[in-house]
């Protein structure tokens, strides 16, 4: 029956996992950006942009936000962040947006006051969102740790998708919303890989066994690990620290999941995870339904399908999009090949 559920889930990684002509797409949008800078001439023309998120890792679905960061030349040299001096540089850049037909005006969002100051804006091109932070690059680094992750454990990105998706669907995928965001779900599945034994081993190699991965994640998360006392370390030391021991965060929320981020030890990257008691519930409640499922098709193999229980929806947005971007590709960039 887990090998049942590990076809199943590779299935489902087959169908929503970015085709080639959807990653094109995105590169294109990110080259179309820096060229209208250049363009502009003023002043942002000589700022870079660096894409990072699901983009960057491919763990994207097609309806998915894009997630870049616009650095000024006096940032990327070591100096005082340009972009970040005033508000004012918010609403130039939006107005460059205008003035170079990026974007139309009424698809532009300015939120000038949150902890990360963003310009929101839907790509007059493709219809795809994109999210604009400005000199930070902390997601950037965060790139090369996924991808060492990602060679070291083979699985992680397929688990990874599941999840995502899975709390997508329950409106828990959005830390401006108090949810986990991406790079917090591949923290979860990286540390659940780290402290396993057998996995460590090599005894069992979880790319082969990616039925018992997603139910030993649901049964940890959801049932076993203690949000209000345990913070999660991906780096020495690997493993659980007590978060009234650990010094070096900027704070600590008792009721929210602590992820030490790997690459700054004082930032906790799902602290704005303030509705970590639900998101715990669902992973419980999903461990009940896939093994309650199991155990109705062991009974019954006409029952159904095992990944239905928790991943049943309407798809019609996902693929219309996706025809719409192979739309868009065709008009703009050559064929779907």
């Amino acid at each position: 029956m887990a090998f049942r559920l590990h076809k199943e889930i590779i299935d489902f990684y087959d169908y929503v996992k970015p085709r080639d002509f959807e990653q094109r797409i995105r590169d294109n949008l990110v080259e179309n950006l820096r060229k209208a800078m250049r363009r502009d001439g003023r002043n942002f023309a000589s700022a870079s942009v660096h894409p990072f998120g699901s983009f960057m890792s491919g763990l994207y679905l097609p309806t998915a936000d894009m997630d870049l960061v616009v650095c000024s030349a006096s940032f990327m040299r070591g100096g005082p962040p340009t972009y970040l001096s005033a508000k004012s540089w918010l609403y130039k850049f939006q107005k460059f947006l205008t003035s170079q037909h990026v974007a139309d005006q009424h698809s532009i969002e300015v939120i000038a006051h949150a902890r990360v100051p963003l310009v929101k804006y839907v790509d007059k091109q493709t219809g795809l969102k994109v999210d604009v932070s400005f000199e930070n690059l902390g997601g950037v680094g965060a790139i090369d740790t996924f991808l060492q992750w990602k060679e070291q454990y083979p699985a992680m990105p397929i688990l990874v998708t599941v999840i995502k998706h899975f709390l997508l669907m329950r409106g828990l995928n959005e830390p401006v919303n108090g949810g986990i965001g991406g790079f917090s779900v591949i923290c979860l599945v990286v540390s659940m890989l780290q402290l396993m034994p057998q996995v460590q081993s090599r005894s069992l190699v979880p790319e082969h066994h990616l039925g018992e991965m997603l139910l030993e994640f649901f049964d940890l998360y959801g049932r076993d690990f203690r949000h209000e006392k345990t913070a999660i370390s991906l780096t020495r030391p690997v493993g659980y620290i007590r978060k009234s021991e650990v010094r070096s965060l900027t704070y600590k929320n008792y009721d929210r999941l602590s992820i030490i981020d790997p690459n700054n030890s004082s930032n906790d990257i799902s602290g704005g995870s303030s509705n970590t008691p639900a998101i715990l519930a669902r992973f419980n409640d999903a461990f009940n339904l896939l093994r309650d499922r199991m155990s109705e098709i062991a009974r019954d193999p006409n029952k159904g399908n095992i990944l239905e229980v928790i991943l049943q929806g309407d798809y019609s947005s996902f693929r219309a999009q996706r025809e719409f971007l192979r739309h868009v590709h065709e008009k703009h960039i050559g064929p779907c090949s």
